[in-house]
């Protein structure tokens, strides 16, 4: 499986395996300070997944943040009734630039083939 590194920055590399509560404090971060509804966590790990199927990408230490970050993005834009803007995200979160939201944006499109519909029948299979 090939391995994408999907970064656009330069930031400090940090070789430390995130273990459960460190991904569900980043994720309940832009949750909380985007106010984001639950339902998009379940759809950011759909994305998460068609993305590591589709676009054949390996999700690893080093690009955890920015695959989960624009799943979640990517989902509340499907998903709310209020649409976030990417500069939203820059102004509330102070993670990424906004060159950089839109150009992981744009690749994690391609790496979907720009189908990011979920159906019913999928959402619920995750969120059972």
């Amino acid at each position: 499986m090939p391995l994408f590194y999907f970064h656009f920055e330069k930031v400090p590399y940090e070789n430390v395996h995130p273990d459960a509560e460190d991904i569900m404090r980043f994720i309940r971060n832009v949750m909380d300070k985007m106010q984001l509804t639950t339902e998009c966590v379940v759809i950011g790990l759909i994305y998460l997944e068609l993305v590591m199927l589709s676009g054949k990408i390996e999700i690893r230490d080093f690009n955890w943040k920015p695959l989960v970050f624009t799943a979640t993005l990517l989902a509340s834009k499907f998903w709310e009734d209020i649409i976030w803007y990417n500069v939203d995200f820059v102004d509330n979160l102070q993670m990424y630039s906004l060159r950089s939201i839109n150009r992981m944006e744009s690749e994690f499109l391609s790496l979907c083939n720009y189908n990011i519909y979920v159906s019913a029948e999928k959402y619920e299979q995750y969120q059972a």
